[in-house]
């Protein structure tokens, strides 16, 4: 049902839609640029996101915005402004404004903000219409299979093709940021949204605009159902990729025109403005809580675009239905530190205002951390990753065995960078001396070359799985793209290995199995004829009786390999066929990631950092640009517990040693404010805290 305009609606929706903008040229606000054109660069980034309600608006006050963002320390706001409401007296008919404009108005927020050397964020959100603007243009709906439009309480989703995203919208940009001096913008749900708050599916989009465009491009009608096996919806994921790179171009281009210092949200085509993503939490999401997902999501931001800042935010909120109640203040502060950590930014994201929002659990650890920031900003302004081994993630990958190599490689101490499929043709691969792929079944040509050039050259690939048995677009290659593997022919995939191990008739290198002859496995195993060159370990014991008792014993072992070592070039592929990740990930025993840590160190000849540090500590390592400094944290996990997040258990006399090529001159804690105990020899500093609580920094000169 359509709900009624609010008695206080000023735009009439009587006029013809216009073509350009409504407000007039002459009334066009001098926007100042900034000093700098990207003021971004390398400034310290303490970000703090006010998801306004609309009644926040009735009695808001700058002074009060800047005050309490000043109590945090923050200098950067992301405030609402366009979209499904308009939070400033709009001219645009098809703009829905705010019937609550009571209080100061978003240009007095803007600037007293700049006042205090506070930058200011657009938020912006063009997935929805407002009822009443839907009644008028209902060709703008998103439209389900069976012919249905989705209202959400009155907001109805519209389509990236209609005419809404692809024309109006722009009206919208100019009018907003030629009335109000933001300095950056951020474009909230993109893309093609099937989804409403509640979780509901509603399909793939079928208005005539989709249709339209998908016949243009392919000839086909569209597809009704998501299934990456489907040849028609590979088609439709090509379709959804292409089309919203179009679109992000154009918006990019005409914002940049417009404005040419404003910093923008996730455009990461152009290598520049910042990557903002989010570690959240939902009610019906799969258990456990991913207890690295600040790491992760800094980690691909920053490795994968080094020229954009990486703003992952701390989301105060336990889900959607429940935005008013904050999730475990620890969990909070694990974040923001696993951000410094691994070289992003700090993100805080409430709904409402600072100053009455309900749950305030959260401020103080948040504030701490940012304050702790404040203090130490120059020690983290133009640093990079030292780390030596790549693990690379992409469009439809296997998140389970992802997650699982994160979790071997963090847990076991290794430097490691994660790097998303796209832009890694385009990066440096000199610093890495192993390259991890989590079967990363889709690559294009290009980096699978580029892969097979690094073995070649002298490098390590660990590839689990199907690694480069698709191309980019999902559609499956006649044979694996990757040479190096040594993979002559696929013989068979059985899905189904439960009650199978493989027994380690030789322990060379596995220094972890001296009382274990086993290693257990679950899901498919990959039979393959292999080059001749290469060579197998380790024998597979396929599935057999698990009872009775009577009967729980095996009579069959095969040849078959629990990985296979291949030389090419100057360097040598390690193929698992099984998917050591996936299993590791929800079940966690030693006996996996024992696996893989013997693997990657006593296999692939890689050097975790080193020391007495607890599987429950993430250490990073980064450098000045410059090689001035190195940069060591210590991230203590250990108040993960259950499915809860508690205060970290502090560790005492801990101590780690990384590499450091020359003997440091000062080696400082910026936590504690006090030189940090250590020694050095032959290019390995060693190095002793105290006590480790939430992290450590240390700051090697």
């Amino acid at each position: 049902m359509a709900q009624p305009l609010p008695a206080t609606f000023s735009v009439g929706l009587t006029g013809p839609l216009a073509h350009e903008p409504a407000s007039p040229e002459d009334e066009r606000m001098e926007v100042p640029m900034p000093d700098n054109a990207d003021w971004w660069q390398n400034r310290p980034w303490r970000l703090v996101q006010t998801n306004l309600r609309g009644i926040d608006m009735l009695d808001i006050s700058a002074e009060r915005v800047v005050s309490d963002l000043r109590a945090f320390a923050a200098n950067i706001l992301m405030i609402n402004a366009a979209g499904i409401i308009a939070s400033y007296p709009t001219r645009l008919p098809f703009h829905f404004q705010s019937p609550y404009l009571k209080g100061d108005s978003l240009q007095q927020i803007i600037g007293a903000c700049h006042a205090a050397d506070i930058r200011v964020i657009a938020r912006t959100d063009f997935s929805k219409v407002r009822r009443p603007i839907y009644e008028r243009y209902p060709h703008w709906a998103y439209v389900s299979p069976a012919g249905q439009i989705v209202d959400y309480n009155g907001d109805v989703h519209v389509c990236l093709n209609s005419e809404y995203q692809q024309q109006r919208m722009f009206d919208i940009l100019h009018e907003l940021l030629s009335t109000h001096d933001f300095d950056g913008i951020f474009f909230n749900m993109g893309g093609y949204q099937t989804r409403d708050y509640s979780g509901n599916y509603y399909g793939i989009c079928h208005c005539e605009a989709c249709k339209r465009r998908f016949r243009e491009m392919f000839d086909l009608p569209l597809p009704v159902k998501e299934d990456m096996e489907d040849p028609l919806f590979r088609k439709y994921v090509q379709f959804k990729r292409q089309t919203v790179r179009e679109h992000n171009r154009r918006v990019y281009e005409f914002v940049q025109k417009l404005r040419p210092g404003l910093c923008v949200a996730n455009h990461q085509e152009f290598r520049r403005g910042f990557i903002r993503q989010e570690s959240n939490t939902a009610i019906d999401r799969p258990l456990p809580h991913w207890q690295y997902s600040g790491s992760e999501n800094t980690k691909w931001a920053a490795a994968s675009y080094p020229t954009m800042v990486s703003s992952n935010t701390t989301v105060d909120f336990i889900d959607f239905p429940y935005r008013h109640v904050a999730v475990a203040p620890h969990q909070q502060a694990l974040r923001l530190a696993q951000s410094l950590a691994n070289g992003g930014a700090l993100d805080y994201y409430i709904i409402g205002r600072l100053d009455n929002h309900a749950d305030r659990s959260g401020f103080a650890p948040i504030k701490e951390v940012f304050h702790y920031h404040a203090a130490n900003e120059r020690a983290y302004q133009d640093l990079r990753s030292v780390a030596d081994v790549a693990l690379l993630n992409g469009p439809n990958a296997n998140g389970g065995e992802f997650r699982g190599w994160f979790r071997f490689l963090a847990e076991g101490h290794f430097l490691f960078d994660v790097l998303m499929s796209e832009p890694a043709v385009d990066l440096p691969w000199d610093k890495y001396r192993a390259v991890v792929l989590p079967d990363l079944q889709g690559i294009s040509d290009a980096l699978a070359k580029k892969i097979d050039a690094f073995v070649h050259a002298g490098g390590t690939l660990i590839s689990a799985g199907r690694s480069g048995w698709r191309d980019e677009n999902f559609e499956p290659r006649e044979r694996p793209a990757l040479a190096s593997l040594g993979i002559e022919q696929v013989l068979r995939i059985r899905p189904d290995m439960r009650s199978s191990y493989f027994r380690l008739d030789d322990k060379t290198g596995f220094s972890r199995f001296n009382d274990t002859d086993l290693i257990y496995m679950d899901g498919m195993y990959i039979h393959c004829a292999y080059a001749a060159a290469a060579r197998g370990r380790m024998k597979l014991i396929p599935p057999h009786n698990f009872g009775p008792p009577e009967r729980c014993y095996y009579t069959l072992e095969t040849d078959h390999p629990a990985f296979i070592v291949n030389p090419h070039g100057k360097g040598r592929a390690i193929h698992i066929p099984w998917l050591p990740g996936a299993l590791f990930h929800p079940q966690g025993y030693p006996n996996t990631s024992d696996f893989a840590a013997d693997l990657l160190g006593g296999i692939a000849g890689l050097t975790p950092v080193g020391g007495n540090v607890p599987p429950m500590v993430e250490v990073t390592v980064q450098e000045k640009r410059d090689g001035s400094a190195l940069l060591v944290h210590l991230v203590n996990g250990s108040g993960h517990f259950g499915n809860s997040f508690f205060a970290p258990v502090a560790m005492s006399d801990v101590q780690v040693q990384v590499p450091c090529p020359r003997r440091p001159r000062s080696v400082r804690s910026l936590v504690r404010g006090a030189p940090c105990e250590h020694t050095w020899r032959d290019g390995r500093l060693t190095m002793r805290v105290e006590k480790l609580e939430l992290f450590e920094a240390i700051v090697v000169g």
